[in-house]
Protein backbone atom coordinates (compact mmCIF):
# COMPACT_ATOMS: atom_id res chain seq x y z
CA UNK A 1 0.00 0.00 0.00
CA UNK A 2 1.36 3.40 -0.95
CA UNK A 3 1.38 5.52 2.20
CA UNK A 4 3.64 8.43 1.38
CA UNK A 5 5.67 9.88 -1.42
CA UNK A 6 8.81 11.83 -0.49
CA UNK A 7 7.41 12.33 2.99
CA UNK A 8 4.04 13.64 1.79
CA UNK A 9 0.77 11.71 2.02
CA UNK A 10 0.41 9.88 -1.30
CA UNK A 11 -3.38 10.13 -1.49
CA UNK A 12 -3.71 13.82 -2.47
CA UNK A 13 -1.02 13.34 -5.10
CA UNK A 14 -2.49 10.18 -6.64
CA UNK A 15 -6.05 11.49 -6.57
CA UNK A 16 -5.16 14.18 -9.08
CA UNK A 17 -4.20 11.54 -11.64
CA UNK A 18 -7.60 9.86 -11.24
CA UNK A 19 -9.44 13.18 -11.38
CA UNK A 20 -7.75 14.06 -14.67
CA UNK A 21 -7.50 10.66 -16.38
CA UNK A 22 -11.01 9.33 -15.76
CA UNK A 23 -12.83 12.31 -17.35
CA UNK A 24 -10.33 12.26 -20.25
CA UNK A 25 -11.04 8.57 -20.79
CA UNK A 26 -14.78 9.32 -20.55
CA UNK A 27 -14.58 12.00 -23.22
CA UNK A 28 -12.44 9.78 -25.43
CA UNK A 29 -14.70 6.78 -25.11
CA UNK A 30 -17.75 8.82 -26.07
CA UNK A 31 -15.94 10.07 -29.18
CA UNK A 32 -14.90 6.60 -30.34
CA UNK A 33 -18.32 5.15 -29.51
CA UNK A 34 -20.36 7.71 -31.44
CA UNK A 35 -17.86 8.09 -34.29
CA UNK A 36 -17.01 4.58 -35.52
CA UNK A 37 -14.57 5.99 -38.09
CA UNK A 38 -12.43 7.32 -35.23
CA UNK A 39 -12.08 3.89 -33.60
CA UNK A 40 -9.22 2.54 -35.69
CA UNK A 41 -6.89 5.34 -34.66
CA UNK A 42 -8.19 6.45 -31.28
CA UNK A 43 -9.81 3.44 -29.54
CA UNK A 44 -6.43 1.98 -28.47
CA UNK A 45 -5.40 5.39 -27.11
CA UNK A 46 -8.67 5.68 -25.20
CA UNK A 47 -8.12 2.17 -23.83
CA UNK A 48 -4.70 3.31 -22.59
CA UNK A 49 -6.26 6.31 -20.83
CA UNK A 50 -8.98 4.11 -19.34
CA UNK A 51 -6.38 1.62 -18.10
CA UNK A 52 -4.27 4.39 -16.56
CA UNK A 53 -7.39 5.92 -15.00
CA UNK A 54 -8.45 2.59 -13.50
CA UNK A 55 -4.98 2.06 -12.04
CA UNK A 56 -5.01 5.62 -10.65
CA UNK A 57 -8.47 5.10 -9.13
CA UNK A 58 -7.32 1.86 -7.51
CA UNK A 59 -4.17 3.49 -6.15
CA UNK A 60 -6.20 6.45 -4.90
CA UNK A 61 -8.46 4.06 -3.01
CA UNK A 62 -5.52 2.20 -1.47
CA UNK A 63 -3.69 5.36 -0.51
CA UNK A 64 -6.93 6.81 0.89
CA UNK A 65 -7.33 3.78 3.13
CA UNK A 66 -3.77 4.30 4.36
CA UNK A 67 -4.38 8.01 4.97
CA UNK A 68 -7.63 7.27 6.78
CA UNK A 69 -5.63 5.87 9.71
CA UNK A 70 -3.99 9.27 10.22
CA UNK A 71 -6.95 11.65 9.99
CA UNK A 72 -9.80 12.42 12.32
CA UNK A 73 -12.94 10.43 11.39
CA UNK A 74 -15.39 13.30 10.92
CA UNK A 75 -18.75 12.98 9.23
CA UNK A 76 -17.26 14.62 6.12
CA UNK A 77 -14.46 12.03 6.00
CA UNK A 78 -16.96 9.19 6.42
CA UNK A 79 -19.09 10.60 3.62
CA UNK A 80 -16.03 10.90 1.37
CA UNK A 81 -14.90 7.32 2.00
CA UNK A 82 -18.40 5.98 1.31
CA UNK A 83 -18.65 7.94 -1.92
CA UNK A 84 -15.16 6.85 -2.99
CA UNK A 85 -16.34 3.26 -3.26
CA UNK A 86 -18.49 4.22 -6.26
CA UNK A 87 -15.64 5.36 -8.52
CA UNK A 88 -13.83 2.07 -9.22
CA UNK A 89 -16.88 0.26 -10.67
CA UNK A 90 -17.49 3.13 -13.09
CA UNK A 91 -13.82 3.19 -14.03
CA UNK A 92 -13.86 -0.57 -14.67
CA UNK A 93 -16.98 -0.13 -16.83
CA UNK A 94 -15.22 2.51 -18.92
CA UNK A 95 -12.16 0.26 -19.22
CA UNK A 96 -14.25 -2.75 -20.27
CA UNK A 97 -16.24 -0.75 -22.82
CA UNK A 98 -13.08 0.77 -24.26
CA UNK A 99 -11.70 -2.77 -24.68
CA UNK A 100 -14.92 -3.81 -26.42
CA UNK A 101 -14.65 -0.83 -28.76
CA UNK A 102 -11.10 -1.84 -29.70
CA UNK A 103 -12.16 -5.45 -30.29
CA UNK A 104 -15.32 -4.58 -32.26
CA UNK A 105 -13.25 -2.45 -34.59
CA UNK A 106 -10.51 -5.06 -34.99
CA UNK A 107 -12.81 -8.07 -35.44
CA UNK A 108 -16.11 -6.85 -36.93
CA UNK A 109 -16.82 -10.20 -38.56
CA UNK A 110 -16.92 -11.90 -35.13
CA UNK A 111 -20.36 -10.40 -34.40
CA UNK A 112 -22.54 -12.21 -36.96
CA UNK A 113 -25.87 -12.05 -35.12
CA UNK A 114 -26.09 -8.27 -35.00
CA UNK A 115 -25.68 -5.67 -37.64
CA UNK A 116 -23.08 -2.94 -37.23
CA UNK A 117 -25.67 -0.23 -36.60
CA UNK A 118 -27.24 -2.12 -33.68
CA UNK A 119 -23.83 -2.75 -32.14
CA UNK A 120 -22.79 0.88 -32.58
CA UNK A 121 -25.99 2.22 -31.02
CA UNK A 122 -25.79 -0.18 -28.06
CA UNK A 123 -22.14 0.64 -27.46
CA UNK A 124 -22.81 4.37 -27.73
CA UNK A 125 -25.63 4.23 -25.16
CA UNK A 126 -23.65 2.08 -22.71
CA UNK A 127 -20.58 4.24 -23.17
CA UNK A 128 -22.42 7.51 -22.57
CA UNK A 129 -23.98 6.12 -19.39
CA UNK A 130 -20.61 4.85 -18.12
CA UNK A 131 -18.81 8.08 -19.05
CA UNK A 132 -21.38 10.27 -17.31
CA UNK A 133 -21.47 7.98 -14.28
CA UNK A 134 -17.69 7.84 -13.97
CA UNK A 135 -17.23 11.57 -14.42
CA UNK A 136 -19.99 12.35 -11.94
CA UNK A 137 -18.60 9.87 -9.38
CA UNK A 138 -15.01 11.10 -9.53
CA UNK A 139 -16.17 14.73 -9.39
CA UNK A 140 -18.46 14.12 -6.41
CA UNK A 141 -15.77 12.19 -4.54
CA UNK A 142 -13.19 14.86 -5.31
CA UNK A 143 -15.52 17.55 -4.04
CA UNK A 144 -16.32 15.67 -0.85
CA UNK A 145 -12.62 14.99 -0.27
CA UNK A 146 -11.74 18.64 -0.72
CA UNK A 147 -14.57 19.60 1.58
CA UNK A 148 -13.38 17.10 4.21
CA UNK A 149 -9.80 18.36 3.90
CA UNK A 150 -10.45 22.06 3.93
CA UNK A 151 -13.56 22.46 6.10
CA UNK A 152 -11.61 22.90 9.36
CA UNK A 153 -9.15 25.26 7.69
CA UNK A 154 -11.68 27.64 6.16
CA UNK A 155 -14.39 27.18 8.80
CA UNK A 156 -17.15 25.52 6.75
Amino acid sequence: MLDSFFGLPAHPLIVHAAVVLLPLAAIGIIVVAVMPKARRHYAPLVFGFALAATVAVGLAGSSGEALQKHVQRTELVRHHTQQAETVLPWSIAILALSAVLVLVDRFPDRIPKFNARQVNVALAVLTIVAAIGGTWAVTAVGHSGAKASWSATIGN
